[in-house]
């Protein structure tokens, strides 16, 4: 803590310096309906010639500034498309007045007919930028009514397997994040979370392959930032939406409605939202196994499950910001979701022997039902030092996350004759509660006009607290009575200590960036009191990044970065998962973190066409393995190390206006994974004995993604969306799958006065987005084929009330980082 604390003296200090103050001009740009102009191009001129000064770029909010101008008269021009360009009067900078804050910035719309098609601007479905690509959520009408899991599989280059787990450019384990804040939980709850976020809640979606030291060092496939929709608007405003969805192969109904409100009146600005969530649905899984004896088939099983969801969720934020002056600002923030997770599934499964007799027939019963509850807060402050952009803001966060899961299963065994023989019944209870504390703080310094120094401190405290109990029902009045081998109590503390140094630059034809983070950890697990791992230690992670300018049009990028993924507390617990009578999952107490190295170039051409090749290695890489129980016909499903994994990829973005009325938007990610490592195969003897011994393995495939979005702009206030997205075969360590994809088709209509729009669209017109493959390595020949209500027809309604003028909440990130990714703390 000492320590901690001079650092931040330090940083403090730092922030006193001065360097020779200059003027500053800043401003804001609306329409004459009073709307926001988001993202317009600002050019500064000279008022004697109409030179060329500097340029920048609007926000989302309509908001941009102009730092460290020398003394003398100005003119400002503004442009975006679908406006007429707008300039100021002159302007003059002074020491008497350093400082311009312009108002009344109106542009005029300016509407052009080709064709009696009436042409409006908008920022597309997708955008590529220098540093990240931009998924513009509300921009697409195929979105509409979409939870945030369907908006990621249309994403550019992002892909979600049957599971909801999600990978970036055929790599796993990338660190998801909201509001620049990470979402702290296993993939399993985390794809559960984004199954009940609504696409009404989210306005963008950043996508980042190769993140720079201020993140965390958690990701090795990237960063994919998850933007919630803030309010922009002084007064009092919001939006209310209600959306209903029916699937074509069940009919099963999807409910949704949000409300979004804002009040800011001079220094107070108090924002929130809340919305509701009712889905159903369905999900058919069919498995086939084989098992072996000296390389002979002895039996296999041939499973199909099929399984009624149905979930609800009540997510609900408050927040506030008060201005104390213009230097200085505090605020809060709470987040907050309730649920329930509930499944009912029926598993048949067919068991023959060496010469594919049916010997056996097992039918389990499961009736899951889980709730969980995730809470987070978040007090911040924020001290602008002086107007050349220097600030130090400062975090300090507290998360929970509670799941209550029950789960009863029966199970029935016929024979040939379908005469009963045997039943198993049994109940489980598991119980997992998380506490999270974390504080940062972070510097920015710009040095002068072109360079800049940034640094930080973090440091954040986990418990996860994880119960499991599974009794077996006995006799005729179900006593029950413990398992002892399903029965545990998982305790893991954790402690991350980081701190972080940016530096910038600008060259005339060069920028460069040097950054370096520290991550120092130290984890402890016990179980059922008794230790079970002890770890400490300390990693650096350089990162670099270049970007030259070679002509007019073509720029090119290099960056280099190295990171690290710690294993999930839900991967560290050594619980046995009970998935069915044959089935097991279980966790990995030995499992260590992998590391990745990762370069890329890219280059962009017009500000628009990218090309980037890409090359990355991961030492260790954590892998999901089978192992099997030929004795006792069941399979463990678990992680673990091997060698490592190498990813070379070479992806193209374009972003292309086809007329003025037809935008389209091209992304192709081809890629190769190569797997390298040792297997363990264990082999149990009759008297329970087990001997293991490690298989080489060498797995390599060339998979692509392809994603493309048709927007057509029509007239009366219609619009129109086509999108698709395909993935060919890949690998996942042992894991081949099967190509898939889908087709999605939307349409929308504005009205009063554009302030509410009804949204229809159908998802996956021609159901092809299922799973199927393959784990085929030694003994192991399983197969999966999974298929789930994908083809949806939905409409959504939304409407918008109150000021629509002047921008609200700032954007800020809170201090919870990586480890969050790690929580269990949902359903299954």
């Amino acid at each position: 803590m000492k320590t901690f604390f001079y650092a931040l003296l330090t940083l403090m200090t730092l922030s006193n310096l001065r360097v020779q103050a200059q003027g500053k001009i800043t401003g804001q740009v609306t329409d004459n309906k009073n709307k926001i102009v988001e993202f317009a191009t600002i050019t500064l001129l000279q008022a004697k010639d109409s030179s060329l000064v500097k340029g920048a770029l609007a926000d989302a909010n309509g908001t941009f500034e102009f730092e460290k101008i020398k003394f003398d008269n100005y003119l400002i021009a503004i442009s975006q498309l679908g406006y007429q360009k707008f300039y100021t009067p002159k302007l003059t900078l002074s020491p008497e007045n350093p400082l311009l804050r312009l108002s009344n910035l109106i542009l005029i719309e300016e509407s052009k007919e080709l064709n009696e098609v009436v042409v409006t601007a908008k920022k597309p479905f997708i955008e590529q930028q220098i540093d990240k690509t931009i998924v513009n959520v509300e921009n697409s009408v195929v979105s509409a009514g979409n939870t945030a899991i369907e908006i990621l599989e249309k994403s550019p280059g992002v892909t979600v397997d049957k599971d909801g787990n999600i990978s970036l450019k055929g790599k796993q384990n990338v660190m998801v994040m909201l509001d620049g804040k990470p979402t702290y939980m296993s993939s399993s709850d985390l794809a559960n979370m984004l199954r009940n976020m609504q696409s009404t809640q989210l306005d963008k979606i950043e996508i980042m392959t190769n993140p720079p030291a201020k993140y965390d060092a958690a990701g090795n496939a990237g960063v994919i930032n998850i933007r919630l929709k803030k309010n922009q608007n002084l007064g009092f405003n919001g939006s209310a939406n209600l959306g209903l969805g029916y699937g074509f192969y069940q009919s099963l109904p999807k409910e949704n409605a949000s409300v979004n409100l804002n009040y800011r009146k001079e220094k107070l600005n108090i924002f929130g939202n809340f919305s509701a969530n009712d889905r159903q649905s369905f999900q058919l899984q069919e498995i086939d196994r084989k098992f072996f004896e000296n390389g002979k088939v002895t039996s296999s099983f041939n499973q199909s499950a099929d399984e009624k969801r149905r979930n609800n969720s009540l997510a609900y934020k408050i927040g506030a910001d008060y201005f104390l002056d213009k230097k200085n600002t505090i605020g809060f923030l709470f987040n907050g979701m309730n649920g329930n997770w509930n499944t009912d599934r029926n598993n048949q499964t067919a068991i023959k022997n060496a010469m594919n007799q049916l010997d056996t027939t097992s039918v389990t019963l499961g009736i899951i039902r889980d709730k969980w509850a995730n809470y987070s807060t978040n007090l911040n402050f924020k001290h602008v030092i002086d107007s050349t952009g220097r600030e130090i803001t400062a975090d300090l966060d507290y998360a929970r996350y509670d799941a209550d899961n029950s789960m009863k299963y029966r199970t029935s065994k016929y024979d040939t004759q379908n005469i009963l023989r045997e039943t198993r019944n049994e109940d489980g209870l598991t119980g997992s509660k998380i506490n999270i504390y974390s504080l940062k703080v972070d510097l920015i310094y710009p040095i002068n006009k072109t360079s800049k120094f940034e640094a930080g401190l973090k440091s954040s405290y986990v418990n996860s607290n994880n119960d499991m109990r599974f009794d077996f029902l006995v006799g005729d009045n179900n006593t029950p009575v413990l398992d002892p081998t399903r029965t545990r109590n998982f305790v893991y503390k954790e402690n991350i200590n980081a701190a972080y140094i940016n530096y910038s630059k600008e060259f005339k034809r060069l920028n460069m960036q040097l950054g370096l983070r520290m991550e120092n950890t130290n984890g402890q697990g016990t179980l059922l009191g008794k230790d079970l791992l002890d770890r400490h230690y300390t990693n650096f992670f350089p990162s670099i990044f270049f970007r030259q300018k070679l002509a007019k049009n073509h720029q090119l990028g290099y960056s280099f970065s190295r990171r690290i993924d710690r294993p999930s507390y839900e991967d560290l617990n050594p619980f046995l998962f009970f998935l069915d009578p044959y089935t097991y999952q279980r966790g990995n107490e030995l499992l260590q973190p992998q590391y990745t190295n990762a370069f890329e170039v890219s280059h962009t051409y017009k500000e628009s066409f990218t090309t980037t090749i890409n090359y990355s290695k991961t030492e260790g890489v954590m892998t999901q393995i089978l192992e099997q129980n030929n004795a006792l016909k069941t399979t463990n499903a678990t992680k673990i190390n091997i060698g490592y994994v190498e990813n070379l990829g070479i992806s193209f973005s374009l972003p292309l206006p086809i007329t003025k009325w037809w935008f389209s938007n091209t992304y192709f990610n081809l890629y190769n994974n190569h797997y390298v490592g040792d297997i363990p195969k264990t082999t149990i003897a009759a008297d329970g004995s087990s001997t293991t011994v490690f298989e080489p393995f060498n797995a390599r495939a060339t998979s692509y993604t392809a994603n493309m979005t048709h927007q057509f702009t029509l007239p009366r206030k219609y619009s129109v969306e086509l999108s698709g997205w395909y993935l060919s075969p890949f690998i996942e360590g042992q894991l081949a799958g099967n190509p898939m994809g889908a087709v999605s088709f939307g349409i929308q209509k504005k009205m009063m006065n554009d302030k509410a729009s009804v949204k229809l669209n159908i998802n996956d017109i021609f159901w092809t987005q299922r799973f199927n493959g393959v784990f085929l390595f030694n003994d192991i020949d399983v197969q999966l084929r999974n298929k789930w209500e994908s083809r949806v027809v939905r409409i959504n309604f939304s409407y918008r009330f109150g000021n629509s003028k002047i921008a609200g909440a700032r954007q800020r990130n809170t201090g919870l980082e990586d480890e969050k990714n790690r929580v269990k703390s949902g359903g299954n």
